[in-house]
């Protein structure tokens, strides 16, 4: 399906097309369309003039907002994603960028909030930051199944709290 013959469904997203009925490369333009206008807002956050701590905190409400909100068709597409890209290189090598983009900005949040001695002594920037991505992805779990135990915005405090000095 062309891009030309999809249409927004009035809340501004496109309806959901499963990934396995397009052509590789039509699947990964599907991807990029969701995920990079995330990777984006998260990179903004990033390097915007505020503390580290508030910029981490802006970073995991877009992250955990995206990775977790009412959209069942973001979670439907990377859940399949990670299907295909057990046979796919092309669609592995873009999730795998996709992923590690969000890691190294949250990485270097996290770097310069230890550097001013913001956030723990000793934090291993690249490790929390690998924790925190796997977390948004479990809420894409959460997201797939409508609901888990704790809330994403809790999830997204706790992780902030655990970075932190003197927590």
């Amino acid at each position: 399906m062309s891009k030309a013959n999809r249409s927004h469904d009035g809340q501004g997203r496109m309806p959901e097309v499963p990934a396995s009925l397009e052509s590789p490369a039509a699947a990964l333009e599907i991807l990029d369309a969701r995920v990079v206008p995330i990777v984006e807002a998260v990179a903004r956050a990033a390097r915007d003039a505020g503390s580290p701590a508030v910029r981490l905190e802006q970073a995991l409400e877009i992250l955990f907002g995206a990775y977790a909100g009412s959209d069942p068709g973001l979670s439907a597409l990377l859940l399949e994603g990670w299907v295909r890209a057990q046979r796919d290189k092309q669609y592995r090598l873009r999730l795998a960028w996709q992923r590690e983009q969000l890691r190294l900005l949250l990485q270097d949040i996290l770097a310069e909030g230890a550097v001013r001695g913001l956030f723990r002594p000793g934090l291993d920037a690249g490790a929390v930051a690998a924790v925190i991505v796997g977390a948004a992805e479990g809420c894409l779990l959460q997201a797939a199944t409508q609901g888990g135990a704790v809330s994403p915005a809790e999830l997204s405090r706790a992780l902030v709290a655990l970075t932190l000095r003197g927590a």
